[in-house]
């Protein structure tokens, strides 16, 4: 198959990728497989808008990560999912080599899910608390 043939069965795909709104298209024909993708901006752009009534009002949830490896020690009482806060708290802390490093809510708002467990190892960057706003 030549340079010329492959080109023009990409350009068909991508024609019918845009037209059916995927993001991504796969075809395999034998030995030849062509994949054609569009950039996350391009699939967000060709997306249509919802309607006026189908647009959520609510912003997304707020996850509260550990900023340290450690293990992490809720505080007493411990937190539930449901309970409100009016201001910025410690939510529990996380202790690495005797120290203890708080997490914080920053901000008010509700404890959408509480993720781990009293005394759970805890990786950098892993998500502890879900916090509505």
């Amino acid at each position: 198959m030549t340079d010329q043939e492959i080109a023009g069965r990409a350009r068909a795909l991508a024609e019918a990728l845009a037209e059916a709104g995927f993001a991504r298209l796969r075809v395999r024909d034998g030995d030849l497989e062509i994949e054609v993708r569009r950039s996350a901006h391009a699939a967000a752009a060709a997306a249509p808008a919802p309607a006026e009534d189908e647009r959520r009002i609510e912003a997304p949830d707020e996850v509260i990560a550990s900023d340290v490896v450690g293990i992490v020690h809720l505080l007493r009482p411990p937190l539930v999912e449901g309970q409100e806060f009016d201001a910025d708290r410690d939510l529990a802390y996380v202790e690495t080599l005797g120290i203890r490093n708080p997490v914080r809510s920053r901000g008010a708002g509700r404890i959408r899910s509480v993720l781990v467990g009293e005394g759970e190892p805890v990786e950098y960057g892993q998500p502890l608390f879900t916090v509505e706003r």
